[in-house]
C-alpha cells in the first residue's frame, strides 16, 4: 500500500506522467507486483483506475449493493469497491506443430463484460485520500491506449512472430521520424523490452515492412500450389483426429458415466457421515479424493471438446483456403490486404522465429518438405527472401529457413 499511495501522490498531486512514475519506481529499486525490477505503465494505470483504492461514502456504496449488504456496513466508514464478475475467461486447448511432433497448450481469452453485469463488493478503505485518487484518475482519463495496430495493420502480430532467443512473442513498436508525418515500424521482443538484457539478449528491432514482405513472398508462393496446401491441411486434420485415440463420442460417454459415479460416491459418503458410519476426518479424505477424480474427469471431457472444436475449425479453415485463396494468380494474391494476409497466416498456423545471430525459421501447415533449388524449372519450391539484413535462406525438411 505504501507503493500504491506513492503512485497516487505522484500522479494526482505532483502531476507526473505514468512513464515518469515507472522510471521513478525503477530508479528507486521498487519491484513490480510480480517481483520484477521493471514496471509496466499499464500496471500503474490499472492501479490508478481501480475503484478498490477510491474511498466511497456509505451513501455511495448503498446505491451499488443490495439492502442486505448495506445493512452490514458501518455508516460512518468509507469503503473501496471491488468489482466481481467483471471479466469472462474462456480456456481452450490448442495444438501446434513442432520439431518433436504435435504440442498441446492451453490458452485463456479474457473479455470484459458489460458494466451492468458487474457486482459491487465493498472492501475496507485503502487509506489513499479521495482527492488524490480523483485527481490521478482525472489526469489520465483522456489517455488513450495505443492501438495494437497503430497506423497500420501488423501482419505478424497475434502470435505469428516469436523471439528466437527466449521464445516469447514479438510485439509491434513504432518510432516517429524527424518529420512529423514519418513513422518507422518494428517488431521487438516483448521480454527484452520489459526486462532488459538480463531476461533476453535479443535487443534487435526488425523492420516490419521488410519482414512482412519476405514472409508473404514465401507464403504466397505456397498458395499458388493449391494441392500442397490441401494436403498439408488434411494431414493436420488427420493428425488431430489421431490424437483423440478412439471414438470421441464413445469416450465422452465413458467419462460422463465416470463423472456420474463420482457424484454418487460423494452423496453416499455424506450419508454415511450423517449416520455416524464414518468420522469427519474420513469424510474429508474421501471427499478430497472424489474431488480429485472429478477434476481429472472434467479435464478429460474438456480436452475431448477442445479436440472436436479444433478439428471443426481446421475443416472450416481448409474450406476457406481452398475456396478463397489457394490457386489464386499472383496478381490477385498481391492485392490481398494486410488483414487478409494475417487471416491466412492464422489458418496455416504460421509461426516465424527471428534472432540477432540466426536467420528466421518458419513452420506451419504447408504440406510436404520444402527444399532449396537452383533451377528455376525445378518442381521443388524455391524461395529466396529479400531482407537486406540477411543472406539468402533455404528451406529444409521440417519446413525451416536455414543458411545455404
Amino acid at each position: 500500500m505504501e507503493v500504491v499511495q506513492r503512485i497516487f501522490y505522484m500522479v494526482g498531486v505532483e502531476g507526473r506522467a505514468l512513464y515518469a512514475v515507472k522510471k521513478a519506481l525503477e530508479r528507486d529499486g521498487v519491484n513490480s507486483p510480480t517481483g520484477k525490477a521493471r514496471w509496466s505503465t499499464q500496471v500503474i494505470r490499472d492501479r490508478v483506475l481501480d475503484d478498490v483504492y477510491r474511498p466511497h461514502s456509505f451513501e455511495e456504496v448503498t446505491k451499488l449493493v443490495s439492502s442486505e449488504v448495506a445493512a452490514k456496513l458501518d455508516p460512518d466508514k468509507r469503503y473501496g469497491i471491488w468489482w466481481y464478475n467483471r471479466r469472462r475467461a474462456t480456456r481452450k486447448q490448442v495444438s501446434e506443430g513442432g520439431p518433436d511432433g504435435r504440442n498441446y497448450r492451453s490458452t485463456v481469452k479474457t473479455v470484459e463484460k458489460d458494466r451492468g453485469q458487474w457486482i459491487a463488493v465493498p472492501v475496507p478503505d485503502s487509506g489513499v485520500p479521495r482527492e488524490w485518487v480523483d485527481a490521478a484518475q482525472a489526469a489520465i482519463k483522456d489517455n488513450k491506449k495505443a492501438s495494437s495496430a497503430g497506423r497500420r495493420h501488423w501482419e505478424l502480430s497475434g502470435g505469428a512472430l516469436h523471439c528466437g532467443c527466449c521464445g516469447r512473442r514479438m510485439v509491434p513498436h513504432s518510432v516517429k521520424g524527424t518529420k512529423r508525418s514519418t513513422q518507422y515500424s518494428y517488431y521487438r521482443c516483448i521480454k527484452h523490452r520489459r526486462e532488459g538484457d538480463e531476461a533476453c539478449t535479443n535487443g534487435k528491432s526488425y523492420r516490419a515492412e521488410e519482414l512482412e514482405r519476405s514472409v508473404w513472398e514465401f507464403v504466397s508462393g505456397l498458395l499458388k500450389d493449391s494441392e500442397r496446401i490441401r494436403k498439408g491441411l488434411e494431414a493436420l486434420i488427420e493428425e488431430e483426429r489421431a490424437g483423440m485415440l478412439g471414438d470421441p463420442h464413445r469416450q465422452s460417454k465413458v467419462w460422463l458415466k465416470k463423472l456420474s459415479e463420482v457424484d454418487s460416491k460423494r452423496s453416499r459418503f455424506q450419508d454415511m457421515a450423517a449416520e455416524g458410519l464414518i468420522t469427519l476426518d474420513e469424510l474429508r479424505s474421501k471427499l478430497d479424493e472424489a474431488e480429485h477424480t472429478r477434476e481429472k474427469v472434467q479435464a478429460e471431457l474438456e480436452a475431448l471438446d477442445s479436440h472436436r472444436e479444433n478439428i471443426e475449425e481446421l475443416e472450416r479453415d481448409k474450406d476457406a483456403v481452398m475456396e478463397s485463396y489457394a490457386g489464386m494468380v499472383p496478381k490477385e494474391l498481391d492485392e490481398l490486404t494486410s488483414e487478409e494476409r494475417h487471416q491466412i497466416y492464422k489458418i496455416l498456423r504460421l509461426q516465424v522465429s527471428v534472432g540477432p545471430d540466426m536467420p528466421p525459421e518458419v513452420s506451419g501447415t504447408f504440406g510436404g518438405d520444402l527444399d532449396f533449388c537452383d533451377s528455376e524449372s525445378s518442381s521443388r519450391s524455391r524461395w529466396i527472401p529479400t531482407l537486406t539484413s540477411y543472406p539468402a535462406w533455404e528451406m529444409r525438411p521440417r519446413e525451416r529457413w536455414t543458411r545455404p
